[in-house]
């Protein structure tokens, strides 16, 4: 350090290092006493332009820079100011700064105090207070957030005198504890302590009459000045000096015992969790019955310990007899013997060591006769279990019990539990700013909000990273940030001297079983988001009883986290993101790679066993999907796991994501792919698009990278038929004709027949019938040998569309009710349904309004009941326009909306572009043409985002006929012209319809 010495306790004083005092004034002396009063820790120019001005002029940056620039010049060498960031930093070592002194012996004192060796704290009260001159800052004119640091400077002051009176008072000085407590009362009038302290001192130096006296003072000034009686503490002690009843004075008096560990002086957040325990703790009064219990537990490191701290201390005058704590060292594979933790209370309460008895039972009798009928508090921390704690308890109500635990101590009686869980964003955000200082998250809150979402809100974690950069001033946020952004380092980054995230969790394993620790390790492996009681199995290659026994262990301890139930009803589980960082850790040290690989192989061949086994339920059967090779292992019930296939591919459409993802990551190609196509139908009726296009995307560039041929054809016709459900026909034909170039080269028939089939239904949708009865018969062979007779459906109601489209609507219909009745054959609900959606739209074009809406209410009870999004919102577009028929406006609007929320929570485009299409056409019926033109527009915006050419180019022309209707033909015409332009390039049908529209204007025109 530079070696400039500093006082701000008192007038601001400054010498250089070889003790030339330097004088400072004005603005200088502001800025500097600014910096001191926040030493070694970033300034924003912000918070010390702040600090200077009350009104800051216009010019305030560069005359806090000219400042700066002069106090350097002013000290030279011998001072560290140095500019970090946006603001400056002031580098002082303690012996440097009457305010370091002050705070490092204030704490080293109370260290002492806690373990009882008074005589020594008194003497380092002393040292702090003799640091003190006047009162802080005295003379220099500060702002805003310096005045209050002036001011929270004067209370602990005040704090630090009472401390060091009640510790004379503990070592028998009561008569100087008087003499000292007299002026300072009549500096603070209003200080309920102080009056203790000096009631207190009088009592013990033998003048009771002057103790009550004091009473009658304080009193009256509490009710004078602010109308209050005086707290109970205070009542407490006068009655006691009323009958008494305190114990003889003198340097052996035994003080109450108070084991508590130290506050964090930046505890945030927690309040309803600190409420519930204060109110289980003070529940004695109400309750004449009961011993007060209260169990706080959660994972490592989530702050039960610094909860349990916090309330215990805040309750210290509540419990006057004394506050016991011991750390029980639960998680740990030795947990302290309660016997061990009963001589150490005994020996608190003044029993000597020789005197304890060797017998558990014996000491615990001991325990509850020496606190009955008394007010303790005790903090047993860490606990392992309930027959750990049994003996600890006391046995009388006067007393209350605070515990932690990793475990929920279900079976404890009469507790009341608090499941601890992790800091919300914005409280973690306030605890990083504690420790660092609220400036520096204040000028980079996404930074922080990033960095603490990277701990998890794991408080410990929080404390540790805030430690880091706290220590590294010259940090920014941003670049802790990016050093914590690999998962795989970010263990080693929550490291700072004895503080270690890694640490903390390794006590909960270390205590484990080898077995369970073996379970650990293999789902710490997993990417999935959660995951089920069989993939343990599968992991450990164990029955789902063996599994579901060592998740337990895992859940009791609190390694792992309850994630909810799944589709089957059954509990999932999930890891902590720095708990899987660990468990991760401890596979990869003590597993080779190939157990590992094994143990992944196994959990994700279970998942695509599942995944099939859903998709044959959905399905009628194991049709529309070619499969990779086999499966090596498979859960032992999945008709149990899958009981409804969209509710499971609901919950598992995240961990199939992840999963596809590590399959592609580990090599495991073949496994990748089938998966991915295994889950398409799901995801097709369950309109998870995304999910979709990410594992597919993901196993073509897996079976690429290793040159698999038939994934690289499986996964391009997945993609070919998700392009195809977005109207995005460009992007469909181009991958069909590369999907079915490679199956042909993979010589696979079934998937060739399969890409045959979509290739058919986009010659159909682009009016191309000819080819599309082509490609529907080029493909029956393939499906026949394969016995598909899903796709055989696809097929039959595909001609039968054809037909439609051609107005042969007597063609047409047989061919949807065989594709019906072939869908009742195999149990295919999906393709009935939706085959009968075709049938109510044939019914419809007829004039048959009545059975029309019969097929389309039947289906969307149908598809309602199978949930499936997409086609519940077909079916109530087909219903609503078969009402808009027959002229029921309120109710074609009604089923309009409801078709239009579900596309909309489906982020389905196409299908808003299809229902607000329709809706354009009821305002127009309705001749509100400014409605309709504005709706069509929307269609527009939307077909060109998708991009859904066809689309569009029939909106255009929806539109030009309602630019018609008003008799703006020129508008008319150009919305006409720009429609046959999309539609050509489409090699849409209905080109020719606008074309002939057109010419027909075009010559009225002329």
């Amino acid at each position: 350090m530079a070696g400039a010495t500093f006082g701000i306790l008192g007038p601001v004083h400054a010498c250089r290092a070889d003790g030339r005092e330097v004088a400072l004034k004005g603005k200088e002396c502001a800025l500097l006493t600014a910096l001191l009063l926040n030493a070694n820790v970033p300034v924003s120019r912000r918070r010390l332009i702040d600090a200077l001005w009350e009104t800051p002029p216009a010019s305030a940056v560069p005359n806090l820079q000219t400042h700066v620039a002069r106090i350097r010049k002013t000290f030279g060498t011998d001072i560290s100011l140095s500019t970090v960031g946006p603001g400056y930093l002031l580098e002082v070592a303690p012996e440097e700064l009457d305010l370091l002194v002050f705070e490092q012996e204030t704490r080293r004192a109370r260290a002492e105090v806690e373990q009882g060796d008074l005589a020594a704290a008194v003497r380092r009260f002393e040292r702090a207070l003799e640091v003190w001159r006047g009162r802080p800052a005295e003379g220099v004119q500060l702002h805003d957030w310096a005045l209050s640091r002036v001011a929270e400077l004067d209370e602990r002051l005040d704090e630090t005198r009472l401390d060091r009176a009640e510790a004379m008072l503990g070592i028998g000085l009561h008569t100087e504890v008087i003499g000292e407590l007299r002026p300072f009362l009549a500096e603070q009038p209003l200080s309920e302590r102080a009056w203790r302290l000096l009631m207190l001192g009088y009592a013990r130096a033998g003048q009771r009459h002057r103790a009550l006296e004091a009473y009658r003072q304080a009193r009256e000034r509490l009710v004078g000045e602010l109308g209050i009686e005086p707290g109970e503490e205070l009542r407490r002690l006068h009655a006691v000096i009323l009958d008494d009843a305190l114990p003889a004075a003198g340097p052996e008096q035994r003080r109450p015992v108070c084991q508590l560990p130290p506050g964090h002086a930046d505890f945030v957040g927690r309040h309803a969790e600190a409420a519930a325990v204060t109110a289980a703790l003070l529940s004695a009064r109400e309750d004449s019955s009961a011993l007060p219990v209260s169990a706080i537990s959660g994972p490592g490191g989530v702050g039960k310990t610094t909860l349990a701290v916090h309330v215990a201390h805040r309750l210290r005058s509540e419990f006057p007899d004394g506050q016991l704590y011991i750390d029980l060292r639960g998680c740990e594979r030795h947990p302290l013997d309660p016997a061990e933790a009963l001589a150490r209370f005994l020996r608190a309460l003044g029993m000597d060591s020789s005197a304890l008895p060797a017998d558990l039972d014996q000491r615990a009798e001991l325990y509850r006769e020496r606190i009955a009928d008394s007010r303790h508090l005790v903090v047993l921390d860490n606990a392992a279990g309930e027959a750990q704690l049994r003996p600890l308890m006391p046995g009388t109500r006067g007393c209350a019990v605070l515990i932690t635990s990793r475990h929920r101590l279900a079976t404890l009686p009469a507790a009341q539990r608090v499941d601890l869980g992790v800091l919300p964003v914005e409280d973690a955000v306030e605890l990083l700013g504690n420790i660092i200082g609220a400036d520096r998250t204040a000028e980079a809150p996404d930074e922080a909000r990033d960095l603490v979402r990277l701990c998890g809100g794991l408080p410990l974690a929080v404390r540790i990273a805030g430690a880091k950069l706290a220590a590294r001033p010259y940090w920014d946020l941003g670049h802790l940030v990016s050093r914590m952004s690999d998962v795989r380092g970010r263990l080693s980054q929550l490291a700072h001297g004895s503080d270690e995230v890694r640490a903390s969790i390794g006590v909960g394993y270390q205590g484990l079983p080898p077995q369970a620790q073996r379970m650990f390790c293999r789902l710490g492996l997993l990417e999935a988001p959660d995951f089920p009681v069989w993939a343990g199995a599968a992991l450990l290659d164990v029955s789902e009883d063996a599994a579901e026994q060592l998740i337990e262990q895992l859940a009791d301890v609190r390694l792992l986290e309850v994630a909810g139930q799944g589709a089957d009803g059954a509990v999932r589980f999930r890891f902590h993101d720095l708990t899987r960082a660990y468990a991760r850790e401890r596979a990869e040290a003590e597993e080779d790679e190939h157990e590992r690989a094994a143990a992944l192989r196994r959990v994700f061949s279970g998942w695509l066993a599942l995944t099939r086994h859903a998709h044959v339920r959905l399905c009628g059967g194991d049709y529309r999907v070619v499969h990779g090779g086999g499966i090596v292992w498979r859960p032992d019930t999945p008709g149990r796991l899958v009981r409804d296939p969209l509710a499971w591919i609901e919950a598992e459409r995240a961990n199939v994501v992840a999963g596809v993802r590590q399959c592609a990551a580990l090599g495991f190609g073949e496994l990748c792919w089938d998966w991915a196509t295994s889950a398409m139908s799901l995801f097709e009726t369950r309109g998870l698009r995304d999910e979709w296009l990410a594992t597919h995307e993901t196993a073509l560039h897996a079976a690429r990278l290793s040159g698999d041929v038939r994934g690289q054809a499986a996964m391009l016709h997945g993609l070919a038929r998700l392009h195809f459900a977005q109207d995005d026909l460009t992007g469909c034909a181009a991958a069909l004709e590369e999907a079915l170039a490679l199956f042909e080269k993979a010589d696979d028939r079934y998937g060739h027949a399969l890409a045959l089939v979509t290739l058919a239904e986009l010659a159909r949708l682009q009016g191309r019938n000819a080819d599309a009865l082509a490609h529907y018969e080029a493909a029956a062979d393939g499906l026949a040998r394969a016995g598909d007779r899903s796709t055989e459906i696809t097929v039959v109601r595909g001609i039968g569309r054809i037909h439609f489209n051609q107005n042969r609507l007597e063609l047409a219909e047989p061919f949807i009710r065989r594709a019906i009745g072939l869908a009742d054959d195999t149990g295919d609900v999906r393709s009935r349904e939706f085959t009968r959606i075709v049938l109510g739209e044939i019914e419809l074009a007829r004039g048959d309004l009545a059975a029309a809406e019969g097929s389309f209410r039947q289906a969307l009870d149908g598809l309602d009941a199978l949930g499936f999004p997409s086609g519940i919102a077909y079916a109530a577009l087909g219903l609503a326009e078969a009402r808009l028929a027959r002229d029921d406006v309120a109710g074609a609007e009604r089923l309009l909306l409801r078709s239009l929320a579900i596309y909309r929570d489906t982020d389905d485009h196409v299908g808003q572009a299809r229902v607000l299409f329709t809706t354009a056409q009821l305002w127009r019926r309705q001749g509100r043409t400014n409605e309709a033109a504005a709706t069509l527009r929307e269609v527009i915006g939307i077909c060109q985002a998708i991009p859904a050419p066809r689309r569009q180019g029939l909106a255009l022309r929806a539109l030009g006929d309602v630019h018609r209707d008003t008799g703006d033909l020129a508008a008319a015409v150009d919305a006409w012209r720009e429609a046959l332009e999309i539609l050509r390039a489409t090699g849409a049908p209905e080109a020719d319809e606008v074309a002939a529209l057109l010419e027909s204007y075009g010559a009225q025109q002329q």
